[in-house]
């Protein structure tokens, strides 16, 4: 098994603003992995408030490689001790691409998919003045969900109604990425549900959501930030009725399988989403969106490059030929002695 991994810095195509940050771009991690006559490639955004970069993910990448057993099973369980994060969810993708491929069938095959749908997912809007959001919203007429960042000023009320006067027609959700206080989502509760907003996103950080407990909030709440691993699931059960499983904090699409089934038996509803990345970062996430009751897989219509197979966005819907799930043929396999490449810097 060969493993070539790089950072990459790639831009938004305008700076994303959410609660307290402006992000001009990511640094992701990007790997390819040879096995016998087939190559697996995967990309991985990270969760940047957790410190992940992409030198950093692949530095992870790079420490393990050089133990990986030659065999895909025994590979993937190693990968599986490996921290939640960015590398572990790149390098279980690929073993997942890998494993398909000597199987002769799609990698979602191996989720007991005998194929994939297209699946509406939510389109982000960054905080930006009511006027604008308005705009930005429609600049995506196909787009028949949208999700609002706001930031817990007061002028959240009036980027909810101003988006809502021109897209009557979308489900609105919000995410305020642990930006408000209670006293800020008790006053905004009017104003949400006067414009049929569906869905709150971690209105409080992680670490004071426990005043969510038997709060009665009239709107479901979502879990993101309060919900990074399996770990938080007991917890997060006892205030929100709906988690956002992202690949990149649980550490993969096996470990958000696992989840996504332990959130169920719990009564929660399962979103499932992206912390960024372009159309090869959420390919996985989009077989595990198959189940999902929410999907907010919409990164990379935000990039300013994107990678290929693409996603293609229509009607609302997400969708990836059948195509992007079969690694490639590896017809002049690569040196033993390259295992891994040194870091590379390109800015999209």
């Amino acid at each position: 098994m060969q493993i070539q991994a790089f950072a990459e810095d790639i831009r938004f195509r305008q700076p994303l603003v959410i609660a307290g940050r402006v992000l001009p771009g990511q640094s992701v991690l990007c790997i390819e992995v040879r096995h016998g006559r087939h190559v697996a490639h995967a990309e991985a955004a990270g969760v940047f408030y957790r410190g992940e970069c992409g030198p950093r993910m692949r530095q992870e990448v790079e420490a393990i490689g050089e133990r990986l057993p030659n065999d895909l099973l025994g590979a993937w369980r190693e990968v599986q001790k490996m921290p939640p994060g960015g590398a572990r969810n790149a390098l279980d993708w690929a073993l997942w691409q890998l494993v398909a491929a000597e199987r002769g069938e799609p990698a979602y095959r191996m989720a007991f998919l005998q194929a994939v749908k297209p699946r509406m997912t939510m389109v982000t809007l960054g905080v930006d003045e009511p006027h604008r959001m308005a705009q930005a919203a429609l600049a995506y007429p196909m787009a028949k969900a949208l999700k609002l960042k706001l930031d817990g000023s007061a002028a959240d009320a009036e980027r909810v109604a101003a988006v809502r006067l021109e897209r009557p027609d979308v489900r609105l959700s919000v995410d305020a990425n642990e930006g408000w206080t209670m006293p800020h989502l008790e006053w905004m509760m009017a104003a949400l549900l006067a414009n049929q907003v569906e869905l709150i996103e971690q209105p409080l950080p992680a670490t004071d959501d426990d005043a969510l407990k038997g709060c009665g909030c009239r709107i479901p709440l979502a879990a993101d930030e309060s919900l990074q691993t399996i770990d938080d699931l007991e917890r997060v059960a006892q205030m929100y009725q709906v988690v956002n499983i992202k690949l990149d904090k649980c550490g993969g699409l096996s470990a958000a399988l696992t989840l996504a089934h332990e959130a169920r038996q719990r009564g929660l509803q399962v979103m499932i989403g992206c912390m960024g990345g372009r159309s090869r970062a959420i390919l996985p996430a989009f077989i595990a969106a198959q189940w999902a009751d929410l999907v907010d897989l919409d990164a990379p219509l935000l990039m300013a490059s994107d990678t290929a197979p693409s996603a293609t966005y229509a009607d609302g819907l997400i969708a990836f030929e059948d195509a992007a799930f079969m690694p490639l043929a590896d017809e002049q396999p690569a040196s033993v002695s390259a295992l891994l490449s040194p870091v590379r810097h390109a800015e999209a």
